[in-house]
């Protein structure tokens, strides 16, 4: 069974132009005055970013004190458990304004400076805040060719042309180059439907490559062509390779 270490050091693998690689736990947060519905607001950050702002603890909370606007909490109706718009997670914690959240009310927005959420209609209108990651899991399971078709069709560069035409695309199958980058897709793979997640890495003019370009340390020789890089949820190896046509979930993330 082959196995793939970490790339270490990355000085020997990467073109100077890569020595700013901003890392893949970058996250960037995006407040929009413009009043909308909850679900306009969800719509837009989808299209222009990742989704409406979720907040997971205490200590997230406390960095959007001064955020204001629709978050992306949300329930079906007042019989159903809150959720978070990315990936329809349920929500392990709130913080509500007394009375909130109103049984007929089942969207969620916060003023600022404060810290407690309140409840509205989702049909009202507000402010909101969107959030965009550069790793972003695909739970569905694919292909490696289909999860790269996946990832590039996510988002054009120049909106009047498909993503897909001719380095159009702002995503692509996850390169991971640094040891931050591994623990932090290790995290979010722990939310995959398999065992093994896709990444960017495959076997190509007889050496292993992510979809970038960059080549990784290890070199196995010559080996099946069909082969391509899938990364561990579990263990220290952190790499297999895996037949190409066999399906995972998969990793997607914005290119620098």
């Amino acid at each position: 069974m082959m196995k793939i270490g970490i790339l270490v050091p990355l000085m020997l693998l990467l073109p100077p132009v890569l020595c700013e690689w901003p890392g893949l736990r970058h996250t960037k947060y995006i407040w929009y005055s413009r009043r909308s519905t909850w679900s306009e607001a969800q719509y837009y950050c989808r299209v222009h970013h990742t989704d409406l702002v979720t907040i997971k603890d205490k200590v997230e909370n406390i960095d959007f004190f001064h955020g204001r606007g629709w978050l992306g909490l949300y329930r079906a109706d007042s019989t159903s458990v809150w959720k978070w718009s990315r990936g329809d997670q349920i929500a392990n914690f709130t913080i509500w304004r007394a009375d909130d959240p109103d049984l007929n009310e089942n969207c969620a927005y916060k003023h600022s400076p404060k810290l407690e959420w309140c409840s509205d209609f989702c049909s009202a209108r507000h402010s909101f805040m969107c959030y965009e990651e550069r790793l972003v899991l695909v739970k569905e399971k694919k292909t490696w060719e289909d999860a790269l078709v996946h990832c590039r069709a996510l988002e054009a560069v120049e909106p009047t042309l498909p993503a897909d035409s001719y380095q159009n695309h702002r995503y692509d199958l996850a390169t991971i180059l640094t040891a931050d980058d591994l623990s932090f897709a290790q995290e979010k793979a722990q939310e995959a439907t398999t065992d093994e997640v896709w990444t960017g890495l495959r076997y190509m003019a007889d050496r292993w490559l992510w979809i970038g370009g960059e080549v990784q340390i290890d070199n196995y020789g010559c080996v099946n062509q069909r082969l391509c890089g899938a990364l561990l949820k579990n263990g220290t190896d952190f790499f297999r390779m895996r037949n190409c046509r066999e399906r995972k979930s998969f990793f997607c993330y914005k290119k620098p």
